[in-house]
Parts: structure tokens; C-alpha cells; sequence
């Protein structure tokens, strides 16, 4: 009888600090420690969704990068492993790909970081995906399968998410994590010169279907009885309108929910009241400076974020007023001569935001 195939999929998670400046100016900014402790407790979406793609005669297994270090030969009996890593975790995905690759285990890499350098990845890897992997996936596993594994593999346009498949939550232990993820959208309409997000995978910003969306939701909540999700989006409910039905789709499955996104909802009360009553329970928002020194050019369509500087404060504060626990979170773009007088900025304008949302934040549930 003829083994089967098997697969491993490893997640390279957590949070990790490269720059000792950085450490010091920006990590003890108010609720920095809070969300990277959730980044460290997050599955990796994009393994559970490759894994739905999966031909059901291959053997499958997930893991967190946390569990092959504790238990190095987890991976044994592997055929071949998947990582995806995050430029913070690299250096150990290397690694890992380096110790499969000796013990003859086939490694293939993908994700952000493999498609911003694929040549450094393919140094530690059989073959390389770049961009979206669901469109590729199933020619790498046979080509992997009949010893005919190409060294990069790019899909040709870009994947629709109406096809996407639903991902095997079934694979988790849900109780390992403090929230699960969901998929509502991917891209962005702003093109920021800084972005590392999913504007690398694809060009423009698509969402996924309302039903299918809610279809995940109740998955989650098949594994898990009262689950806190997180909406794996680099910029939720950008188009309004598709955004708002699917809140009000939402607020029938009383779950509660954070997610990403820019700070237009301010000028939108309606969304936000939508928001609120679909069980957000959290926002973070991206700002990436309290001056408008730097910022021109940094949005390259056509200027946005500069434009929206002079009402940062007072947008998040209205948020705050209506919705309550926002988190804005500043990357900032430092000039040699400002840069120490504008991480006070920040930090103090972070703190003023942190007592506000305390206020404003409901009681726990």
C-alpha cells in the first residue's frame, strides 16, 4: 500500500524586535504590548486557507513555529513543509527551512516576506511562491508529488476571493488562541510607500462575498462556543457600501470582532453605529505621523494621509466618542532633525488617545 503524501504547514508567529532605537521610542507607546501579545496568538489564515485547497488524499498537519522548536521532530515523515514568515521571524524560518532541506524534507516558502525578497528565500528553500499562493497551490503540490518542483512559482492574475475556499479551522486548537481570523477583504485603495501588507500580493482591493464571509463566521463558531475574531484585512469596509451589509449580516451572529481600518469611518456615523452593533469591540487605525512634516508623497495616489493629518485627533476622538476602544497606531516617518520631538508628539498624543478610550470604552461582557 502506498503512503500517503504528507504535509506539514508551519506558521512563523509572534512578534519580534530587530531595532534596539525602535524598541526604546516605540514599543512602550500605549497598546503596542497589548497587540503584539494578540499577533503572537493568531493562526496563520493563509496555511488554513492553502490547507482548504488541499487534495483530500494528502495528509496534512498544522503547527506554530513555537511548536517545532519545543518538539523538533514534529516534522519527521513530512514530504514537504510550507512556511510562511513575516520579515520579523526570517532569520528563524531560515533556519527551519536550512534543518528540514538536511534531513531531505522539501521546503517551499511564501507569504509577504517571501514575494518582497524571493531570491534571499530561495537560498533556504526548494521553491518560492510569489504573490497569492491559492492560485499556485495545487501545481505545487503535484509538481512536488511527481519530483518536478520548479524553483518560483507566480500566479498569473490575481484571485478572486468569491472562489475562496473555506479554511480548515478544524485543523486548529482553538483554545491555544485568544481570536481566530476571517478574511472580509484584500488590498487597499491607498498605496503607501511604506506598505508590507497585502498591496504587494495584489494591485487593487477587492472583498469577499457577504455570505461567504458569514459562512466562515459560523465556522469559527462550530470549533469554538464564544470566539473573538479578527478581521485579517489591511483595510476594512473601504467600499461602503458592500461594508454595511455585511454588518448588518453580522449583527445576527452576536460575536464580537476587531479589525483595521483607515480613519475616513470618522466622517461616517452610520458605519460606525453599524459597527458597534455588529460586536466590534476594537479598531486600529493607521497614522503615521502627528505632523505634516514628512508625510507628502508617503500615499502615492494621490496624497491622501497628508491631508488627513490636521484631523487626526480630533477624527479619532470622534470615533472613540461613538464606538469606543480604538487603538491608532503611528508609524512614524522620522526627519534627522524632528525625529525625538516628534516621538514625544506621538507619545503624548498616544496617551491623551489611551485615556479617552478607557473612558469610552463599554464595560467588559
Amino acid at each position: 500500500m502506498t503512503s500517503p503524501y504528507r504535509v506539514g504547514l508551519v506558521a512563523m508567529s509572534g512578534v519580534r524586535v530587530q531595532d534596539a532605537e525602535l524598541m526604546a521610542l516605540g514599543l512602550t507607546l500605549p497598546g503596542f504590548v497589548e497587540r503584539s501579545e494578540v499577533i503572537a496568538s493568531l493562526p496563520s489564515l493563509s496555511l488554513l486557507t492553502l490547507a482548504a485547497l488541499t487534495p483530500s488524499d494528502v495528509e496534512l498537519s498544522y503547527h506554530e513555529s513555537a511548536d517545532v522548536q519545543d518538539n523538533p521532530g514534529a516534522l519527521n515523515g513530512c514530504d514537504l513543509v510550507a512556511i510562511t514568515t513575516m520579515t520579523a521571524q526570517a532569520f528563524e524560518a531560515y533556519r527551519l527551512a536550512d534543518q528540514l532541506r538536511e534531513a531531505g524534507i522539501t521546503v517551499v516558502m511564501g507569504g509577504l516576506h517571501a514575494t518582497a525578497v524571493p531570491d534571499e528565500c530561495a537560498r533556504h528553500a526548494d521553491a518560492v511562491v510569489i504573490g497569492e499562493g491559492e492560485p499556485v497551490w495545487a501545481s505545487v503540490l503535484d509538481d512536488a508529488r511527481r519530483g518536478k518542483l520548479a524553483h518560483r512559482y507566480r500566479a498569473q492574475g490575481y484571485f478572486d476571493l468569491a472562489d475562496a475556499p473555506m479554511p480548515r479551522f478544524d485543523l486548529l486548537d482553538p483554545p491555544r488562541y485568544n481570536r481566530l481570523t476571517v478574511q472580509t477583504a484584500r488590498g487597499c485603495p491607498h498605496k503607501c510607500e511604506f506598505c508590507a501588507s497585502s498591496i504587494t500580493l495584489t494591485p487593487g482591493y477587492s472583498t469577499k462575498p457577504v455570505e461567504k464571509v458569514i459562512a466562515e463566521v459560523r465556522a469559527i463558531k462550530g470549533v469554538w462556543d464564544r470566539p473573538f475574531i479578527e478581521f485579517a484585512d489591511d483595510n476594512s469596509f473601504a467600499k461602503r457600501g458592500e461594508a454595511k451589509d455585511l454588518l448588518r449580516a453580522l449583527r445576527h451572529e452576536r460575536v464580537k470582532w476587531f479589525t483595521e481600518c483607515d480613519v475616513s469611518i470618522a466622517s461616517d456615523p452610520e458605519l460606525i453605529d453599524l459597527m458597534r452593533d455588529a460586536g466590534c469591540r476594537q479598531v486600529l487605525i493607521g497614522l503615521e505621523s502627528p505632523v505634516e512634516d514628512g508625510m507628502g508623497g508617503i500615499e502615492r495616489n494621490s496624497d491622501w494621509k497628508l491631508r488627513q493629518v490636521s484631523r487626526y485627533e480630533r477624527s479619532v476622538r470622534e470615533i472613540q466618542s461613538m464606538l469606543g476602544h480604538t487603538t491608532p497606531a503611528m508609524a512614524l516617518k522620522y526627519q534627522t532633525a524632528t525625529r525625538e520631538r516628534d516621538a514625544e508628539r506621538a507619545r503624548n498624543m498616544s496617551l491623551r488617545w489611551q485615556d479617552a478610550r478607557e473612558a469610552a470604552s463599554p464595560p467588559t461582557q
